[in-house]
């Protein structure tokens, strides 16, 4: 229930802006993508690099947006607005996050939690939002909203009667999350790890640590979350100016330590058991379905936030009780010939890769181990480095197929013998197909790479899924 309806005349007010049409309550939804659109969202024309959003106004219009954001002359002639509405703006971008500024400070929720990383972003996000959700005032996205676009659409989606608001931000160049920060500064930042990844645009690893960091930039933050395992990260975090609180977390190190991470796959299900050591002598056990020992560091993330926040751990404990992996994020499925496949195919860095591999290398198995992988991109000058690393690991599986470029030198380094269990695919459609007629009851299957590489195909195709498009 919002405590104050904003209308179409505030959010156009708060910036300035020229708006005509209806003047009716904002709506609780908004999208840059006409295809999202439904009865009674808003849709934000947005320019980006291949296409333009006011191309699709009338589309988001006949699909049912009540309001339209859009650059100045950009919106087509002869549009009639009777019950809805139309916010002129002189960049689409820029303006919706100085709106969405501007609604989040008449919001003013008592926590703005941030959290960046290298990897586990999402996952930490959900996981908190479990933990929180008998907490009727928390608020969060429903997907990757990591940007100055998807934080912007978060808050502009949230409830005026919002506590607890929790965004993600995520970067590949310097000064983005300085940006999101500056427009929506957090009470609360965690960092889940830092590692090789978005090195094209942040040269090192050290520069990634720089990027991640600049959410200590935020006027309001009380306290940062970090993984204290990580020792180039501490030591930054621990140098960085500023009176907050730091808290630190990890497997060897922190004020909150998971003392065991185990993981099996139990009749098809999976089941992570993670013991919780906290600052008052506690030790909680955790009892999920997500994929791998490495999602352990995730709920200690967002039970110290829980702890910290003077939230009830028994009942964060309890809302994770059904917590699952995500879509694309280690979901474990038992195929109809009996082999369970891994579902890890949204994306992949060295360090996912990493974590995922170990996971599959330990776990048990009556039949073969099996890999599918997408190579990974945005790695700069280390690319054929880090693809030399990962794939030493993968050769201890059984068979393993390569798909991508990335991999091609790394492959031609093989052994003769190495070279009669890898494999380079191009067709991923065919892969997927061929592949299932080749496992068999008790293979194990990963599935995992960059997104680009659309591996949910070969996911779709093994299930008989109807995702390829």
């Amino acid at each position: 229930m919002k405590w104050q309806l904003w209308k179409i005349s505030d959010l156009a007010g708060s910036i300035g802006a020229t708006w005509s049409g209806s003047d009716i309550v904002i709506p609780d939804f908004f999208c840059v993508d006409s295809r999202e659109v439904y009865p009674g969202s808003a849709f934000v024309a947005v320019r980006g690099a291949n296409q333009d959003g006011h191309d699709y106004i009338i589309d988001a219009l006949h699909r049912g947006a009540t309001l339209i954001i859009a650059e100045k002359g950009r919106v087509p002639k002869g549009i009639s607005f009777d019950g809805r509405a139309y916010i002129e703006v002189n960049d689409s971008v820029t303006d919706m996050a100085r709106m969405a500024s501007a609604y989040l400070k008449a919001v003013a929720p008592q926590e703005v939690v941030a959290i960046t990383g290298s990897v586990g972003k999402t996952t930490t996000r959900e996981i908190i939002k479990k933990c929180l959700e008998r907490f009727p005032f928390a608020y969060g996205a429903e997907r990757s909203f990591n940007t100055l676009i998807g934080c912007s659409l978060t808050i502009l989606g949230m409830s005026s009667g919002t506590e607890v608001l929790i965004l993600e931000m995520g970067t590949n160049k310097p000064g983005e999350i300085a940006e999101m920060v500056q427009y929506f500064p957090p009470t609360r930042a965690i960092i889940t790890e830092v590692s090789s990844a978005h090195l094209e645009g942040l040269k090192s690893l050290e520069g990634v640590i720089a990027a991640k960091l600049e959410i200590l930039q935020s006027s309001d933050i009380k306290t940062i979350f970090f993984n204290e395992d990580n020792r180039l990260l501490t030591q930054e975090i621990l140098q960085y100016p500023g009176e907050y609180e730091k808290v630190g977390v990890g497997y060897i190190h922190g004020l909150y330590r998971i003392k065991e991470a185990d993981f099996h796959i139990i009749d098809g299900l999976p089941r992570l058991k993670t013991v919780l050591l906290t600052p008052d002598g506690g030790a909680h056990e955790i009892y999920t379905g997500l994929w791998g020992t490495h999602a352990s560091l995730s709920i200690a993330f967002a039970l110290a936030l829980c702890s910290e926040l003077h939230f009830s751990l028994e009942e964060a404990i309890h809302g994770l009780e059904t917590m699952s992996a995500l879509p694309g994020r280690g979901v474990v499925m038992v195929l109809k010939n009996e082999a369970i496949l891994i579902d890890d195919s949204y994306n992949a860095n060295p360090s996912s890769m990493d974590a995922s591999l170990t996971t599959l290398l330990d776990l048990p198995a009556t039949g073969r181990k099996i890999a599918v992988l997408g190579s990974m991109k945005e790695l700069g000058e280390d690319d054929t480095r880090l693809h030399e690393e990962v794939l030493k690991k993968a050769l201890a599986l059984d068979v393993l197929f390569l798909i991508g470029e990335e991999w091609k030198d790394p492959y031609l380094k093989l052994s003769d013998e190495e070279r009669k269990r890898v494999a380079c695919i191009a067709d991923l459609k065919a892969l997927g197909a061929g592949l299932l007629s080749r496992l068999h009851k008790g293979d194990l299957l990963l599935v995992k790479g960059s997104h680009i590489h659309r591996l949910d195909l070969v996911v779709s195709s093994l299930v008989g899924g109807n995702k390829n498009e």
